[in-house]
């Protein structure tokens, strides 16, 4: 199962994690117990890793692998949500291995772990239907934190990854008007659904924070797309970022 990711380029890409990074707000695990799945060739860094997630409670093992082959049996006949998959020093086969889990019917949520973090691999991973892309320096707590996300169905990387990514996340939208803000050409209500769609929030929960249908949020974003251009999330989240829209409370 593959996210709806804008991941033409690197910018957009970057914008869409920060979208989501936003989204989460600090929340914290609840619930049962995420199933998680382990796909490493190395068998030494295999069996350490599994040893440290068989320790919390918030994880379920569900089992690991060395072979693509037996990790997609995990996936299709005990459940897994997420998998780990440690990435080969030849990165077209990470590729195949993350597109195959993510081409399953309900398949798992892929986490890649690497040891680099180059902006290219970054972007063919979840080109290829990836979650998360997670370096090997990451501390457990991140781990952890990656987990929770991509079983949610959030994306996640590292603010250094993603800064990485994000080498023009803050030029100025092209449609913006010389020597003032994009903003100036919408109303107060555009603006509003704008920042509200930025910081991650659905057509339907906009709708109700702003006691309006979402057939009407439906027509404000068909304004603002008229107006600025923007076809993605991570177009809402550049401009809210450019105009400072995100670094204050919701309007």
């Amino acid at each position: 199962m593959t996210r709806d990711l804008p991941v033409e380029s690197p910018d957009a890409l970057a914008a869409a994690l920060v979208s989501d990074a936003i989204r989460r707000r600090g929340a914290r695990f609840t619930g049962e117990p995420i199933r998680i799945a382990v796909l490493d060739r190395n068998q030494l860094s295999r069996q350490a890793l599994t040893a440290l997630l068989a320790r919390d409670p918030r994880l379920h093992l569900v089992g690991d692998s060395s072979e693509l082959e037996q990790c997609i049996s995990h996936a299709t006949h005990r459940a897994a949500q997420v998998v780990l998959l440690s990435a080969e020093p030849d990165a077209a086969a990470v590729i195949k291995q993350v597109a195959a889990l993510a081409a399953l019917p309900l398949g798992p949520h892929v986490i890649v772990l690497n040891g680099a973090q180059h902006p290219d691999e970054v972007l063919e991973a979840f080109r290829a239907g990836a979650y998360g892309y997670l370096p090997w320096s990451a501390s457990f707590t991140e781990l952890i934190e990656a987990i929770e996300m991509v079983a949610d169905g959030m994306s996640y990387v590292l603010p250094t990854t993603a800064k990485a990514l994000a080498t023009g996340l803050r030029t100025p939208p092209p449609v913006a008007p010389l020597g003032s803000s994009c903003l100036d050409v919408l109303s107060a209500r555009e603006r509003t659904v704008l920042e509200r769609i930025a910081r991650g929030y659905s057509g339907p929960e906009v709708a109700e924070q702003l006691g309006i249908t979402v057939k009407t949020v439906d027509t404000y974003r068909h304004r603002i797309h008229e107006k600025l251009g923007v076809h993605h999330r991570s177009d809402y989240v550049r401009i809210a970022l450019d105009n400072n829209l995100l670094h204050r409370e919701p309007a």
